[in-house]
């Protein structure tokens, strides 16, 4: 475990977990979100922004755009509590990333055959009590290049609340860096484009990072089931959904997988400013207003003390071969 001083000399924690081909890292600090990846020594995450990684305190989150603080992980935490429209409380993601692990559950557990991460955190929140802990385990196999991340979330409270998590995911590196594009489950004309920013012909298009692309393009819609994923190292292969980002030559391409049980909706980020971002965000709820998540009858709730059980599984494909096969599968979801 590293230890760095964040530029307003605040100590984080940065943790390494190599499997043999997959490395990535791990920021306590903040909320377990997974840092860089690389497999075989090559950065397959984001660039991120230099020295810009903030411990939690020193992110004031009423201020506008704080969400954009030290953010570089490349799998961010969003939630669980309403994410969306700011307002005078709530910033855009939720302050799942802006929450600190009990470093006493915190553990690193190593077999022959896999490698799993562990550590509870109980969420900031905007109110003087938490409402929200979540016990997370990451988990990758020997000389695998998929990663799992495990999460209950449990409601501490007596009383009924929303739970709106997701995860702000960036895995386009270097690979991508000739153009690209997205593969998802869904019809180009069910994508909706948010915030009024211009149209683009193809909107699953990765552009050349020699490109602008300012302001951000977010596109939100409702993936279809994906099925025949049988060949990808998942923890369940029903009722899920798929998502992938391929390089222009189809030589290298990130996979996301996730049950549409637990995150029915997805976004899609594009945005080439300094950093090129291309994200994929899955999630419970569109990044609404909670009023227009209400009359949508999109929210989900805990009961008190209740507890909810989710995963995702992050990895990179390197043979042809493998990538169209599951580029197909996402394609006939379509219909």
């Amino acid at each position: 475990m590293d230890e760095i001083i964040d530029k307003y000399g605040r100590k984080l924690h940065v943790v390494t977990i190599d499997n043999g081909c997959m490395s990535f890292t791990v920021l306590p600090e903040r909320g377990m979100d997974i840092g860089d990846i690389y497999i075989n020594g090559e950065k397959v995450s984001w660039e991120t922004p230099e020295g810009e990684l903030l411990h939690p305190d020193s992110v004031d989150l009423k201020e506008q755009g704080a969400w954009d603080k030290g953010f570089v992980a490349s799998v961010s935490t969003i939630g669980p509590e309403i994410f969306g429209t700011p307002d005078e409380i709530r910033t855009v993601h939720g302050t799942g990333a802006y929450s600190t692990v009990d470093l006493s559950t915190f553990c690193v557990n190593e077999s022959k055959d896999e490698i799993e991460v562990l550590g509870n955190v109980t969420i900031r929140g905007y109110e003087k009590n938490p409402v929200y802990k979540k016990e997370i385990r990451i988990v990758t196999k020997r000389n695998s290049t998929f990663l799992t991340r495990f999460e209950r979330t449990i409601n501490l409270t007596d009383d009924r609340q929303h739970i709106d998590d997701g995860f702000h995911i960036q895995p386009a590196g270097a690979f991508v860096s000739k153009g690209g594009r997205y593969v998802i489950p869904v019809k180009s004309e069910h994508m909706l484009l948010r915030d009024s920013a211009p149209a683009e012909e193809d909107p699953l298009k990765i552009y050349d990072y020699s490109m602008p692309l300012d302001p951000i393009r977010c596109y939100q819609y409702v993936p279809e089931e994906v099925r025949g994923l049988e060949m990808l190292p998942l923890p369940n292969t029903h009722h899920v959904t798929a998502e992938m980002l391929v390089d222009d030559r189809w030589t290298m391409a990130a996979v996301l997988v996730r049950p549409l049980g637990v995150f029915p909706r997805s976004l899609i980020a594009k945005r080439a400013k300094g950093k090129p971002m291309y994200a994929i965000e899955p999630c419970k709820t569109r990044p609404n207003s909670i009023k227009q998540k209400s009359i949508d009858g999109e929210l989900m709730y805990l009961n008190p003390h209740e507890s909810m059980d989710s995963w995702i599984t992050l990895g990179y494909l390197m043979d042809q071969k493998e990538i169209k096969e599951v580029a197909q599968r996402i394609e006939e979801a379509k219909g």
